[in-house]
């Protein structure tokens, strides 16, 4: 093989006077070790008329990085990941692409030339995206086995167009590492800008690996002005993602998160010895808001250091309920240096990432891998099929609100892993949730026989008397019901009796268990949607000063009020929103239906004080953060104590300049005395005498529990 400075380079090649691929680039691919290149536009197709070139490069040991400004078409994308998936299963693949190369004797099938480049390890490529506009630089590094280096750069892409006589009019500029001088004032410049790109360091430009989740849902919009793409992701999420941490690192305790010096609790390390001393099983009932996330990631970390000394690995998997659980989950484990597979978007934005992971670690190739996946997700064929691949002694599953575990359709399906850890503040669905009391419920039975006791129990009280969470006051709102809401609440209850009574005889037919859902729902939007709610919100919320409005939550009954009336034919948290604009609060609604980059911008605009306040259902009962929040009115509550702690856990969570919250509770009183009143009074008053327990205004509390008949010893 000749070497680069045998080959009489030109420093300048222009077109109508050169030909620049047959005078430079082929001749110099095949002299060289390594070609390294980023331009703007990529056809597969000049890898295919290079084939010569390309045999001599790779039997050299040879390997080409490529970075590319507009994206790849869709065969060539797919080509790309058919070549990424070949790579994890089939062998000697350097030999096979150099016997399929010496083959040809001009010019290979592109795309299957282009899966095997890729199959082999010998071509990487990468996508760079500007904050505005497209990457739209040309350069080109060749390096040969005896250290000689020619940097080019110019107008040409890596395209026949933009190489091939007949085509484009392009030039190039030529510098070559034995001309010293010249190499050094232009030359050097463009080798240390590749790396930084390649590194995904260069100021205002994001690198991506082709495939990502970021890159597939670029692939998937060819169509638009390449100048626009960089609108169709977040470009600031990737800027943070990069700062925040790079993928090769390695899982590691953090000596910060934010400007704070990271030490873990003492009720947290209390917790991971127990789970540890429980042969790594346990459940882990832990206060909301008392670092559960943190104090399961750290335990993982640890495991993974322990078993590297031993020469072992580790497969993370964070199992959860909800998408919006995961994406916090997903920068949770950034701080600790834990790039995890999103297994929660469209598979394919992560199936192929994901396959390649578990084939290099079942290989020894990697010893670490982390993936968060939400429980619909967990529970699929194909991922269950990775699950079953990986060695049960190598994983560890983190169940974040493992009470969604005690499902007997998940609970079968949960992986027989080794290390096997439970987190939730309310591990067992209550024996007083009035859907579920009528039926047999065997999900603690089905929790506690996969992950085993509960290991470590610390409450609110320990959470508020240790300075964990915030202290706080509780406010009862009285809110009683009107004559004809106690009128539908006691046919609705009479309905509901007739069925449990049923059961306990003859057992319940589909109908009956039909009818006690649809009676139990139309009894809590009646409760939800108590006309003098609105009422009482309207006066409490009238004449606020403007500094105590920031940062509250407004939690609203779900669906539209159960009435027969034509005006209230609109949804709770609408009517909710609608009292609260008229009195001058500047409020926004979170709910399911927001988008992941909408939702950061709320939560953004809530901390800064943009807004005053969220209105929201359910969607921040389980596992989303909000520890700005000093206020909440609980318009809607339903009677399973598993909510109410949640939502108050998540209420107290520490913040700056944050002393005290403030929890206003809504409590719906019947109108009357008779039977189905006094045990709306017994549902109601459990959860009051719980909040009041730990409040900091307690006597005062006490006496207005006293007043309207709601203390604990109501029978």
């Amino acid at each position: 093989m000749s070497s680069l400075k045998q080959l009489g380079l030109k420093n300048v090649y222009r077109t109508g006077h050169d030909n620049l691929y047959t005078d430079f680039y082929r001749k110099s691919l095949a002299a060289s070790a390594s070609y390294d290149r980023a331009v703007g536009y990529f056809s597969s197709e000049i890898l295919a008329m290079s084939s010569k070139g390309l045999s001599r490069l790779i039997s050299s040991n040879g390997k080409m990085r490529l970075i590319i400004g507009h994206p790849l078409t869709d065969e060539e994308f797919d080509a790309v990941k058919h070549g990424l998936a070949l790579k994890a299963v089939v062998a000697d693949l350097s030999l096979k692409l150099e016997e399929m190369l010496e083959s040809s004797s001009d010019k290979y099938p592109r795309l299957e030339l282009l899966s095997w480049l890729i199959a082999s390890g010998k071509l990487e490529i990468k996508f760079a995206l500007r904050r505005a506009g497209m990457y739209h630089e040309k350069i080109g590094i060749f390096r040969d086995l005896e250290g000689n280096i020619v940097v080019f750069q110019g107008s040409a892409n890596e395209t026949p167009h933009g190489m091939v006589a007949g085509y484009n009019a392009e030039s190039i500029s030529v510098y070559k590492s034995w001309e010293q001088e010249i190499f050094t004032a232009y030359g050097e410049e463009y080798l240390s800008g590749f790396e930084r790109l390649w590194k995904n360091e260069e100021i205002e430009i994001v690198t991506l690996d082709i495939p990502s989740s970021t890159y597939d849902k670029i692939s998937k919009s060819l169509k638009v002005d390449a100048s626009q793409i960089n609108s169709l992701i977040e470009f600031e999420e990737e800027l943070e993602a990069r700062q925040s941490t790079s993928t090769n690192q390695e899982p590691k305790v953090p000596q910060k998160i934010g400007s704070k010096t990271f030490n873990i609790y003492d009720h947290q390390k209390d917790a991971l010895s127990l789970w540890k001393s429980n042969s790594f099983k346990g459940i882990l009932k832990l206060a909301t808001g008392s670092g559960k996330t943190i104090t399961s990631i750290y335990g993982a970390v640890k495991i993974y250091e322990a078993k590297k000394k031993k020469g072992q690995q580790l497969f993370l998997i964070v199992a959860v309920p909800y998408v919006e659980l995961a994406i916090q989950w997903i920068d949770n484990l950034k701080l600790f240096g834990i790039n995890a597979h999103e297994c929660f978007d469209s598979k394919s934005s992560w199936a192929t990432s994901l396959e390649n992971q578990v084939n290099y670690f079942n290989s020894g190739i990697t010893n670490f891998c982390a993936a968060v996946v939400v429980n619909r997700t967990l529970t699929t064929p194909y991922f269950q099929s990775l699950l079953n691949s990986i060695d049960e002694t190598s994983l560890m599953l983190i169940g974040d609100e493992c009470h969604n575990h005690g499902s007997k359709n998940i609970n079968a399906l949960l992986p027989t892993a080794y290390y096997r850890m439970g987190l939730s503040a309310t591990p067992f669905r209550s024996d007083d949730d009035e859907i579920d009391s009528p039926f047999p419920n065997d999900a603690k039975q089905r929790l506690l026989s996969y992950y085993g006791d509960i290991v470590a129990t610390y409450g609110l009280d320990d959470a508020i008397h240790d300075g964990v969470l915030t202290p706080y006051e509780y406010h009862i709102i009285p809110i009683f019901l009107t004559l004809e809401e106690q009128e539908k609440y006691e046919d609705i209850s009479k309905k509901i009796t007739k069925i449990i009574l049923t059961q306990q005889t003859s057992g319940l037919s589909k109908e009956d268990r039909e009818n006690l859902t649809k009676y139990c729902g139309q009894r809590s939007r009646l409760l939800g949607s108590a006309q003098n709610k609105l009422i009482k919100l309207a006066e409490l919320t009238a004449n606020v000063p403007e500094n105590d409005k920031t940062h509250s939550l407004f939690y609203a009954g779900e669906g539209k009020p159960f009435g027969e009336y034509e005006e209230e034919d609109i949804k709770v948290i609408d009517q909710v929103s609608k009292v609260l604009n008229k009195n001058g609060w500047k409020t926004s609604q979170f709910t399911g239906d927001v988008s992941r980059q909408d939702r950061k911008f709320l939560m953004s605009a809530f901390k800064d004080q943009s807004i005053d306040a969220l209105v929201a259902m359910k969607v921040l009962d389980e596992g989303i953060d909000v520890p700005a929040c000093k206020t909440a009115y609980i318009l809607a509550s339903t009677k399973n104590p598993r909510q109410y702690v949640q939502r108050r856990g998540r209420i107290l969570r520490k913040s700056e300049n944050k002393h005290i919250a403030k929890i206003y509770d809504f409590v719906v009183l019947p109108a009357n005395d008779s039977n189905a009143s006094q045990k709306l009074k017994i549902s109601e008053a459990e959860r009051i005498n719980d909040f009041a327990l730990l409040a900091v205004n307690k006597i005062e509390i006490e006496k207005l529990i006293e007043e309207h008949g709601l203390s604990y010893d109501i029978t």
